[in-house]
């Protein structure tokens, strides 16, 4: 019995000591729950201003890029403000320039002074024209450099053989040696590059290359034909002509219908008188070129060519000379020029041609 009130003593005074420790232990937990409460509050208010304070650097930010924008829109404006200022400048100084320029009188052309000598004292004749040598006159012998003679070719039938057969062949204009006194002998191509030598030693007869080095010194090919012409000699002409009739003086002045009833020409317009000469004086040119000046030196002649058939034609109006280099099968290149222009023309010509031959020396 008294160890049954023991243990009931000691459960009652258990239970005590433990309900007040579960009390203890609630008061203990709800001040942990206040704590953490105050803990999560603090740190909802610092999210909070954290929020807010990231709102404000979005809205800075926003404002930033909005400054920068209307700032470059701005600074645009100004470029394109100042270029369009700089333009009008410049166009108005242009606008002043032209205006000068026409009251400023123009500097003087300077032309390159042509570098040309002749020389006529040795036994041949040349002209310094550039750095080139030139004979002055056209070539005009019957042999090779070496002696070996070149056949003279009258015929028309035989030059045109001689082509065919690729012989050399000289000749004189319509065969007649007056013309070779003043224009030099006109030779085919096969005698030109002939392995004899077709040139005295020293000479050649030029390239295509080596007339465009005269031609281009010269101021190209649309005007050095001008410089390369011998200048015109004029004379006097006299003509007649056989005239049996002359102009009606009594209706020349008339109405037609008046002359249709004119009673002293019977409306013919002309009056039969008897038969006379009329003189009449014109100019030609004795001898040079139409249109040469001869700046050059070169003194170049209308002498004519001789066809690849053997016909003569264009003396005194057309000079043809060869040139060394060939053109395709059956022709080669040379130099014309022509009375009515002042053109050194670059032409390919049939090698069965006559042309004249002007040297280089070497």
């Amino acid at each position: 019995m008294r160890s049954l009130l023991i243990v009931l003593v000691f459960s009652l005074g258990f239970g005590v000591v433990h309900a007040q420790s579960k009390k203890e232990m609630i008061v203990l937990l709800n001040s942990r729950v206040d704590s953490l409460n105050q803990v999560v509050a603090n740190e909802r208010s610092v999210n909070t201003r954290l929020t807010n304070k990231i709102g404000q650097l979005d809205a800075a930010i926003k404002r930033l890029e909005n400054e920068k924008s209307a700032l470059e829109i701005n600074l645009e404006a100004q470029r394109k403000l100042k270029d369009a200022q700089i333009k009008s400048k410049q166009d108005s100084l242009t606008l002043v320039v032209k205006e000068l320029l026409q009251y400023k009188p123009a500097p003087p052309k300077v032309e390159e002074k042509l570098i040309v000598a002749q020389d006529v004292s040795g036994p041949i004749k040349t002209v310094t024209i550039g750095k080139q040598v030139w004979m002055l006159e056209n070539l005009n012998v019957a042999s090779f450099k070496n002696g070996v003679a070149i056949p003279e070719v009258q015929d028309k039938d035989a030059w045109d053989n001689a082509g065919d057969n690729k012989q050399p062949a000289w000749c004189y204009y319509d065969n007649d040696p007056k013309n070779g006194e003043k224009y030099g002998k006109l030779y085919n191509w096969y005698a030109v590059v002939d392995d004899n030598g077709l040139c005295p030693q020293g000479w050649h007869v030029p390239s295509d290359a080596e007339w465009d080095t005269l031609v281009t010194y010269l101021g190209g090919k649309d005007v050095a034909g001008a410089k390369m012409k011998a200048k015109p000699v004029m004379k006097k002409g006299v003509k007649y002509n056989h005239v049996n009739s002359k102009v009606c003086s009594n209706c020349s002045n008339a109405s037609a219908e008046y002359r249709k009833i004119c009673p002293v020409c019977k409306g013919t317009g002309e009056v039969k008188i008897p038969l006379r000469k009329e003189k009449y004086v014109y100019d030609y040119v004795a001898s040079g070129f139409e249109g040469g000046t001869n700046e050059s030196g070169f003194t170049g002649l209308p002498g004519g060519g001789r066809l690849y058939d053997g016909h003569y034609g264009y003396i005194g109006n057309y000079g043809y000379w060869w040139g060394s280099t060939e053109y395709a099968a059956n022709d080669a290149w040379g130099r014309d020029l022509y009375y009515a222009n002042g053109d050194a023309s670059r032409a390919n010509s049939n090698k069965k041609s006559g042309l004249s031959v002007r040297c280089l020396r070497d």
